[in-house]
């Protein structure tokens, strides 16, 4: 079974030893790299920029303005978790009598007293070694704000002495805060990795719950029958427990390795959610679809949930809209050979990933050997895991992998990547040969691996509020950073389109012929339009049925135009320079009719100017 997982598991065959040295040979530079980058198009962009707007709404769930939202991108707010919950507790309450509650408070109480009596005895619940290892996670994680960046040791010792009215108290403990916070995360992660097997259980039955969720959500539907699934992403304890329950087991009975804090904090999701989905189906029927997308913690919530909707039978694929993930970790081993065994596209995952965003690289970078050992030799789960025995790594990526670039000034530039911020899909040429899909899975690992996590986390500057880590991996910056690529498109748009536009009109106001002139900047040549010949000036010679055919090309292009027509005066003696400027677009435009004004009526709209005795300088008519 293990040895047909790993010739089955895609990413893990990267490097083999019966393929010449295999893809650990093959080298990028920018240009190699870039050859294998697709930049994403406008509609892509802006669908992306509203799931990240969603993500970071998130966040902030109970101040969503359902009108807002509505206003903005057209959507209409149906519930959240929170909403659920309250709910949840209220009927809850309202179905308990006084007397029940009294005995629950009662009962309680004497759990409390037992459990003191035991605390008393040096006896510890089986899940309390494992809250303890989370909450310390918990805590270094919602405190970044004071891991400021650390910049002497001097600086440290100050901050932690406390002046009193006439003395100065001491710390008591004068350990450098990297130092600490980092034993700290290494010893939370090895307790939860050796933690004896009812330990785990005991966590994931505590996930696996349908009262609560590890991470909130809300829902939301638009009104072409899609609704949509938001997750937030690491806030709490609970949130904490699930990403460091990291050890693999099998995804819904396949012979598919997941992550299994996450794949447990989802089924109890999965729960939650389920009426949801029920009922969009029911009032939508066959035209039902749903989107899931989240961030970090969220993003993989997502993955799974919507995959598990596919595998149990809830919903039909073609109603899956593609997850889109932002700096979500990989979670899945053989990810993206499950997708092709539930006859899913590689684009049905779309994993967005900031440049330099560690957390997308947690899972799927290279680990030290010794790192990798440690890890067979404390849990036995990690012994037969064919990502880690061929690749070194955890999980491998699944799905498309997109790379976002923000701007400089925000960020610096990936050594792979074009100058200028941008959001490209990494995939294959055009060639399904096995060396191209070697080639991108070989590009996939050299990107998450540069820079290494190692490496952003050797930089004392790297953490706090104003820290790489926070700064690449929030919601937010994602957010910004996606509508800054939509911004420079469009410019970039506006500005292809001007030139279009002058070098349309240069190209089609050639003056000709000795009975009119056209006055333009420079001369250019004529335009040819349906393979015949089209000059402006033939319209004084062909009459109205050319002035129309004119008006029509206007119309055709929605420009403005400005042309003076300057004619020659007679012998006779004071006749003017007629000058007709044409206004707008030559045209008054309906649904259903469209009016041009012939040649004959500007004749005769000249002739009644000269019955007038208009000046003799110049006049200037509009034609409507």
């Amino acid at each position: 079974m293990v040895n047909d997982e790993e010739e089955e598991c895609d990413v893990c065959r990267v490097g083999d030893d019966d393929d010449e040295g295999g893809g650990k040979e093959i080298k990028f530079d920018r240009d190699s790299f870039s050859r294998l980058l697709r930049r994403a198009s406008l509609a892509e962009a802006k669908m992306y920029e509203k799931m990240s707007y969603l993500g970071n709404l998130a966040y902030c769930i109970p101040d969503i303005k359902p009108e807002n939202l509505l206003k903005r991108h057209g959507l209409y707010f149906v519930t959240s978790s929170i909403e659920r919950r309250e709910m949840a507790m209220r009927t809850e309450k309202n179905h308990v009598p006084p007397e029940d509650q009294e005995a629950e408070s009662t009962i309680a109480k004497d759990e409390l007293e037992g459990n003191e009596q035991e605390d008393a005895g040096y006896r510890i619940s089986a899940s309390s070694a494992y809250q303890i290892a989370a909450s310390a996670a918990s805590y270094l994680h919602l405190h970044t704000k004071s891991i400021l960046p650390l910049n002497s040791s001097k600086a440290d010792a100050s901050e932690d002495s406390c002046e009193g009215d006439d003395k100065t108290i001491e710390p008591i403990n004068t350990m450098n805060p990297d130092v600490a916070s980092f034993m700290a995360t290494t010893d939370s992660m090895t307790a939860v990795v050796a933690a004896k097997e009812e330990v785990k259980q005991a966590v994931a039955d505590d996930l696996n719950s349908t009262r609560s969720s590890p991470c909130e959500w809300f829902i939301s539907d638009d009104n072409q029958g899609t609704r949509f699934f938001v997750i937030q992403g690491s806030e709490t304890l609970a949130s904490w427990q699930a990403n460091l329950l990291f050890e693999p087991v099998l995804f819904e009975g396949l012979d598919v390795l997941v992550h299994r804090g996450i794949y447990e904090a989802a089924k109890g999701m999965y729960e939650q959610m389920l009426p949801e989905v029920r009922a969009h189906l029911k009032s939508h029927g066959r035209g039902a679809t749903f989107r899931f997308t989240g961030h970090s913690l969220g993003g993989s919530l997502s993955l799974l949930l919507n995959l598990m909707l596919k595998i149990r039978g809830e919903v039909p694929a073609s109603s899956l809209l593609p997850v889109i993930t932002f700096g979500a970790p990989s979670i899945m081993c053989g990810g993206d050979r499950l997708l092709r065994k539930l006859g899913l596209p590689r684009s049905h995952v779309q994993a967005i990933t900031m440049h330099r965003d560690i957390v997308p690289r947690a899972f799927s970078c290279n680990y030290p050997n010794h790192v990798a050992e440690l890890l067979k030799a404390i849990n036995a789960n990690f012994r037969n895991h064919p990502c880690l025995n061929n690749q070194k790594l955890l999980y491998a990526p699944m799905g498309e992998l997109l790379i976002l670039q923000p701007d400089e000034k925000f960020s610096p530039h990936h050594h792979l990547l074009p100058s200028g911020s941008g959001l490209y899909f990494l995939n294959c040429p055009l060639s399904d040969t096995s060396d191209a899909e070697k080639q991108l899975r070989t590009a996939q690992i050299v990107f998450l691996n540069s820079p290494h996590p190692l490496e952003i986390l050797r930089d004392r500057s790297a953490y706090g509020s104003e820290g790489t880590i926070q700064r690449d991996h929030d919601m937010n910056s994602y957010f910004k950073s996606i509508r800054n690529v939509i911004r420079l498109e469009l410019n970039r748009i506006r500005k292809a389109r001007r030139q279009h536009r002058r070098k349309f009109w240069l190209s089609i106001l050639s003056p000709s012929g000795n009975d009119a002139s056209i006055l333009v900047g420079r001369p250019v040549g004529s335009m040819n339009m349906a393979q015949n010949q089209f000059n402006f000036a033939g319209i004084l010679q062909t009459g109205g049925e050319s002035l129309k055919r004119f008006g029509r090309l206007v119309a055709s292009q929605h420009m403005h135009l400005l042309v003076v027509l300057l004619f020659p005066a007679r012998a006779a003696g004071t006749w003017l320079l007629a000058v007709f400027v044409f206004l707008g677009c030559l045209y008054a435009k309906c649904e259903k009719t469209s009016t041009y004004q012939s040649y004959g009526e500007i004749l005769h709209s000249t002739q009644n100017c000269e019955d007038h005795n208009q000046p003799t300088n110049n006049l200037a008519m509009p034609l409507i």
